[in-house]
């Protein structure tokens, strides 16, 4: 198993327990669907290049002539797409279906230079490689590359701004994953060329490996980072609004039926504070605020009548 072969293998396993992961929540959560649908996308590209099945028997299914590597792009060019999509819809925004046109253009126009790639056989790990003097080639693969760095742009586009500290690890990952295409671009353009020496070029080459791979581990660990802070976040919301139920019970309020939403958190806050506002509250009670209303910030921005509650009453003179 040669390095390349190793980092697929690792990005797989990484894709296959993340998907495994999400997996009910496809069905409790439409929001995560399109998250799932990329880390699945990106588990059926990885398997296309011969890390869990042979290439030679996998490709040998169809036809022999390397049909793999279209499919593999393919496949890598969806899970970018869904990943995208998934990324801009993290804070809530709707997605919208007129964008799914762009999907099967950039799918088309690298799988009609592939079908024109003159033998293309026999299967070979190294078919970009082996057949990068051919223009078919350089079109089919520098077109695969550039629909990722559009797709990457786009991704950075959308998540501009946004402050969670999920959004880093996608970030970083869309970086590396956009500047190893553009490398890879650079690379198929010099061989298309017959740019001499050949040895300063392949190592050039090499540079895509590393900050592609990577970036995709890195982008999925983030995407998935967000239905586990969501999930604990929610944990700790559901905690938090016991003890604040008890607090306002123990002080002899009415606070009608409890919910089991943020919102019903907040109701059970804002009644707290209006006895903060008249007394002093005792330091657990101050504690349970403080921590509710941190968390209020994070999931629904409350007032700052709720964010400043949490301290002591000052002494009226």
């Amino acid at each position: 198993m040669n390095w390349v072969q190793l980092f697929s293998l690792l990005a797989f396993v990484v894709l296959v327990v993340i998907t495994l992961m999400r997996a009910p929540s496809v069905v409790t959560q439409p929001s995560s669907r399109l998250a799932w649908l990329a880390t699945l996308s990106g588990c059926a590209a990885f398997a296309m290049v011969g890390v869990v099945i042979p290439l030679e028997l996998l490709d040998g299914w169809f036809g022999g002539t390397n049909m793999v590597n279209l499919f593999q792009n393919v496949f890598a060019t969806t899970a970018f797409w869904f990943l995208m999509r998934a990324a801009r819809t993290l804070d809530g925004s709707r997605f919208s279906a007129r964008s799914w046109w762009q999907l099967p253009a950039m799918l088309l126009a690298f799988t009609i230079p592939f079908i024109l790639i003159p033998d293309r056989g026999p299967t070979s790990d190294d078919f970009i490689k082996l057949h990068a003097d051919k223009p078919q080639l350089w079109a089919y693969a520098s077109i695969y590359m550039g629909c990722v760095v559009f797709i990457m742009w786009r991704l950075l586009a959308g998540i501009r701004g946004r402050t969670p500290r999920q959004y880093v690890l996608i970030r970083v990952g869309a970086w590396a994953i956009a500047a190893a295409s553009l490398l890879e671009i650079v690379y198929l353009t010099l061989r298309v060329l017959n740019v001499e020496p050949r040895e300063s070029v392949e190592l050039l080459g090499h540079g895509f490996v590393l900050p592609f791979y990577g970036g995709v581990i890195l982008a999925a660990i983030g995407l998935a980072a967000f239905a586990f802070v969501r999930r604990t976040r929610g944990s700790v919301l559901t905690a938090l609004r016991v003890l604040l139920l008890r607090a306002n019970t123990t002080r002899g309020l009415d606070v009608g039926e409890a919910g089991a939403d943020a919102y019903d958190t907040y109701r059970l806050a804002v009644r707290l504070t209006d006895i903060a506002n008249s007394e002093e509250l005792n330091w657990r009670e101050r504690l349970i605020l403080l921590a509710a209303t941190r968390m209020l910030d994070r999931q629904m921005s409350a007032p700052t009548v709720v964010r400043m509650s949490s301290r002591p009453p000052v002494a009226q003179p």
